[in-house]
C-alpha cells in the first residue's frame, strides 16, 4: 500500500483526526486514494460508496454548482450517505493534488469501536459541519423573508384605490413557500377607467417571483397608452417571450372597468374565468381561455376581448388556480374542490355577512383540504360595485 503523510500536519483543530495508533488502523483497513487538481471525488447524485477522510490537499464541497465549504486534510466527509445509503447530496471536488482515505461503512464503525478518540473527533467534525449549514440556513431565511417584502411592497396600495370611490376593492395574496409567481394589480388608466390583473407564473421561488416581477413592471407601461385588453395580451406575450426567463409560462387576466357604464372589457391568457355573485347567484363571468403566456411553442397565437355589462351590487372574484385545485382527502382518493366548490364556498361567504369575506373564504378552503398543506400559492380580489 501507498505510503501516507501525516494528516496532523495541516489541518482545523476541530476536525483533527486521532494519533498516528489509530491512523494506522485505518490506513490498513481502508484505501488510500490519489486524486488530481481539478478532479471530482464524488458527484451530487452519485450512489454512495462509503466515507473519506482527507490525508492531505484541500477540497471543495458544492451544492447546486454553487461552493458551501472547503475540506482540510484530517477532516472527516461523506460519512451522511455512507453511513446511511441514498445518494450523495454534495460534489466534492479536489482543487489542488490530494490524498484521500476510503472506508466503508463497517470499517468505520469498526474505527470507533477501537478508538474513542476517533469516535469524539468524529462527532466534534459532525458538530461543526451542523453548525456551518445552520448558519446557512440562517442566511436563506433572512434572503427569503426579504425577497418575499420585494415582492409584498410591489402590490399595489388598494387603500388609495379604494379612496376614490367608484368601487370597493379587496385581495389576499398568499404564497406557500418564500417567494410566489402570484401577481394581483389595479391600475387607473383613464378619470372613469381602471385596469384589473390577476396572473399566475407557472413554479414557484425565486424565478417565478423574478417573473411575476418582470410581468408587473411591463403591464403598468402598457397601461400607461392603453387601448384594448387583447393588445395589452399580446403585446405582454411577446415582451416576456424576449426578456423573462426561458420556460416559464404565466396565466393572466386583464379586465378595464369603465366605472360610469359599468362595462367590463376583459381577456385571459389560460387563466381561471372570474365568479361573478349577482343578487343570490354566482355563475361564471363568459371569457375566451387564450393561450399562457412567453410559452415558444404557441407563437402567433392572439386573445380575444370580450365586453360585458355590470350592475351595482354586482361581485367580482378574479382568483388563480390555487383556489381551485384544492384536493380533500376522502376514502377511495381526493376529491377536487374545482370552480363549483369554490362558486359555492364564495356564495355561501357573501351571504354570511363576514367583514372580510376573502379571508373567510381562504379559511374555508384550508378546512376543506386539512390535514393538507398548499401546494399552490393564493392570491384573489374580490371588486364589488356601487
Amino acid at each position: 500500500m501507498k505510503k501516507v503523510r501525516n494528516p496532523k500536519t495541516r489541518g482545523k483543530p476541530s476536525g483533527a483526526m486521532p494519533g498516528e495508533e489509530v491512523w494506522r488502523g485505518l490506513r490498513s483497513a481502508g484505501l488510500v486514494r490519489p486524486v488530481e487538481s481539478g478532479e471530482a471525488l464524488f458527484q451530487e447524485g452519485d450512489e454512495a460508496e462509503g466515507a473519506y477522510v482527507l490525508l492531505s490537499g484541500r477540497c471543495a464541497v458544492s451544492e447546486g454548482g454553487e461552493r458551501v465549504d472547503v475540506i482540510e486534510p484530517g477532516e472527516l466527509f461523506g460519512e451522511i450517505a455512507g453511513f446511511g445509503g441514498g445518494r450523495r447530496t454534495a460534489t466534492v471536488t479536489a482543487l489542488v493534488p490530494s490524498e484521500v482515505l476510503l472506508l466503508s461503512a463497517d470499517q468505520l464503525e469498526r474505527g470507533f469501536a477501537d478508538s474513542p478518540d476517533l469516535l469524539r473527533k468524529t462527532l466534534q467534525v459532525l458538530a461543526g459541519r451542523t453548525r456551518r449549514i445552520a448558519d446557512r440556513q440562517l442566511a436563506y431565511r433572512e434572503e427569503h423573508k426579504a425577497l418575499q417584502e420585494v415582492q409584498s411592497s410591489l402590490l399595489p396600495d388598494l387603500g388609495e384605490i379604494n379612496a376614490l370611490g367608484r368601487f370597493q376593492v379587496e385581495a389576499v395574496w398568499e404564497p406557500c413557500t418564500y417567494a410566489s409567481g402570484d401577481y394581483y394589480d389595479v391600475v387607473q388608466i383613464g378619470p372613469e377607467r381602471f385596469l384589473f390583473a390577476v396572473g399566475d407564473v407557472m413554479g414557484h421561488g425565486a424565478e417565478a417571483s423574478l417573473m411575476m416581477a418582470i410581468a408587473r413592471a411591463q403591464i403598468r407601461e402598457l397601461a400607461r397608452h392603453f387601448r384594448r385588453t387583447d393588445e395589452l395580451l399580446l403585446n405582454l406575450d411577446g415582451y416576456l417571450r424576449d426578456n423573462a426567463p426561458s420556460g416559464q409560462g404565466m396565466s393572466l387576466i386583464v379586465a378595464a372597468l369603465d366605472t360610469q357604464t359599468l362595462i367590463l372589457e376583459h381577456s385571459t391568457a389560460g387563466h381561471p374565468p372570474p365568479l361573478i355573485l349577482r343578487k343570490d347567484a354566482v355563475s361564471e363571468v363568459e371569457t375566451r381561455p387564450g393561450i399562457l403566456l412567453a410559452l415558444p411553442m404557441l407563437l402567433g397565437v392572439g386573445y380575444e376581448r370580450i365586453e360585458a355589462e355590470l350592475q351595482p351590487g354586482d361581485r367580482l372574484l378574479f382568483y388563480t388556480d390555487g383556489l381551485t385545485e384544492v384536493d380533500n382527502p376522502v376514502q377511495g382518493g381526493a376529491r377536487l374542490l374545482g370552480g363549483e366548490g369554490l362558486a359555492r364556498f364564495f356564495g355561501e361567504v357573501v351571504h354570511s355577512g363576514v367583514e372580510d369575506p376573502l379571508r373567510e373564504l381562504l379559511q374555508r378552503l384550508r378546512a376543506f383540504e386539512e390535514p393538507l398543506e398548499p401546494q399552490d400559492d393564493r392570491t384573489a380580489l374580490l371588486l364589488t360595485l356601487f
